[in-house]
């Protein structure tokens, strides 16, 4: 939801930058924090944000504000600035941040500036580079507080109140060996409570919960929720440590999983800023998860138009059922599919739990079928649906509920049993969970009525 009054000051802003008035603009830009002055930048033309970037007060400040805006401003920004001014910027952003706005730049741009970075922050982004950027080893920090298991307490706290380094975390107090390799941890909070002669290897945990470079990052996330950690560590296969993932880090990818989930299963295409990308652009994948619902609906109407006639007969007046039970699986579809990908995504539920899940989403489909065919049971008596049937109403009342019962139980089922499927073949179960489910349920749903249709006529 947006905030007003961080709005109204956005647009204060954008008054205050075309008058010229610089002085209460820097006024306003000193005062707010990072996450709030990236917010200014959202509706600003490329030639303002420039104007706009430059009067921050300090390079620091551009840094945290870059780091906090979209993406595509990131790198527009980035394009529109002298190459000496973006370098002293990269050089007071976090490594791994870094990383992902390179990845980004076209590649003529990120070797350039590869080039012209100092030698210790193009080695580190160059490594970080070389891992997917879906995983542990792309998400992660390289800067971590490690010490060695013989300083005592008291060094360990010199240590840390002369160094200059800015590290990604220092609640945790990570226990190296000489080999690199991750021995323990010890918080902040033992370090600065226990006596100042003891030494790390006494206080520390040698039971570290780490995560592998290739992990994805979507269970490491699970992991630091799971445990409630502000950092894991990222080991290699003989344990060495390379870096931390944060819990910022696990926060951005919480969303971003969440939000790649949801547009799967709208069939929206990816997630972008919705001003921002053209309208012709967001129109290919919207179109193309359209074609199977068409294609599901014309075969539906087809089969209607040819043979609603044999199958119904003297039962036509079940067509007009057809619309109500269309919607009712459709949504009942859509609450199956939506539980099963959100119980994957939250790691409740596996592929393993396949029959057992099928059986729960099938008898849940039974209960809600008994409950709306009771009512459709009920309606069908209305004199406005009876007075103009050819068949008995009791007839029509029974096919009409068993049809109503029947399509749930297949709705509910279908929801279930696509992402589940997806998930065994190691696909994305939100891909399945969209338009492929409920192209399959309006089909199926029209089939059940020309079924119920047909077996009124012949059976009844």
């Amino acid at each position: 939801m947006q905030n007003p009054k961080l709005h109204a000051l956005s647009t204060t802003v954008a008054k205050l930058l075309h008058r010229n008035a610089l002085g209460p603009l820097r006024k306003i830009l000193a005062k707010r924090h990072p996450v709030e002055i990236a917010y200014f930048f959202r509706e600003l033309p490329p030639r303002d944000a420039k104007k706009l970037f430059m009067h921050i007060e300090d390079d620091g400040t551009r840094a945290d504000v870059l780091v906090e805006m979209d993406m595509r401003d990131q790198v527009e920004l980035i394009q529109s600035i002298e190459p000496d001014e973006a370098l002293r910027i990269f050089h007071l952003m976090e490594n791994d941040d870094l990383t992902d706005l390179m990845e980004e730049l076209d590649e003529g741009q990120r070797d350039a500036f590869l080039e012209l970075m100092k030698e210790e922050d193009q080695a580190t982004v160059e490594a970080l580079l070389t891992y997917d950027s879906n995983t542990a080893g792309g998400i992660m920090n390289p800067s971590y507080l490690a010490l060695s298991p013989n300083l005592t307490a008291m060094e360990a706290i010199e240590f840390i109140q002369n160094s200059s380094e800015d590290y990604a975390t220092t609640f945790y107090i990570y226990v190296l060996n000489a080999a690199d390799q991750l021995t323990g941890v010890v918080s902040l909070r033992q370090l600065v409570t226990c006596r100042s002669d003891t030494r790390l290897k006494e206080i520390m945990t040698p039971e570290v919960v780490s995560v592998p470079l290739s992990m994805d990052q979507e269970e490491v996330a699970t992991i630091v929720e799971r445990y409630g950690f502000l950092a894991v560590p990222v080991v290699d296969t003989d344990n060495r440590m390379l870096g931390v993932v944060t819990v910022d880090d696990v926060i951005e990818v919480i969303r971003e999983e969440a939000t790649e989930d949801i547009f799967k299963m709208a069939g929206a295409g990816d997630d972008i800023e919705y001003f921002q990308e053209p309208i012709f652009a967001g129109l290919k994948p919207r179109i193309s998860k359209l074609i199977m619902p068409l294609l599901g609906g014309l075969l539906a109407l087809l089969l209607l138009t040819l043979k609603g006639r044999v199958f119904f007969g003297e039962s036509i007046h079940l067509l007009f059922l057809i619309p109500a039970l269309m919607l009712l699986c459709h949504n009942a579809a859509t609450q199956s599919s939506t539980l099963i990908v959100r119980g994957f995504s939250m790691g409740r539920i596996s592929s393993s739990h396949f029959g057992r899940i099928l059986r729960r989403e099938m008898a849940m489909g039974l209960f809600m079928g008994m409950f709306f065919g009771l009512v459709v049971f009920g309606v069908t008596f209305i004199p406005v649906f009876s007075r103009f049937a050819i068949i008995p109403a009791s007839r029509m009342a029974m096919v009409a509920a068993g049809v109503t019962t029947l399509s749930l139980i297949s709705a509910t089922s279908i929801g279930a049993f696509l992402p589940l499927f997806y998930e065994r073949l190691q696909l994305d179960p939100a891909s399945a969970a969209g338009t492929m489910v409920l192209s399959v349920v309006n089909l199926l749903t029209v089939v059940l009525v020309l079924g119920a249709g047909w077996i009124s006529v012949t059976l009844l």
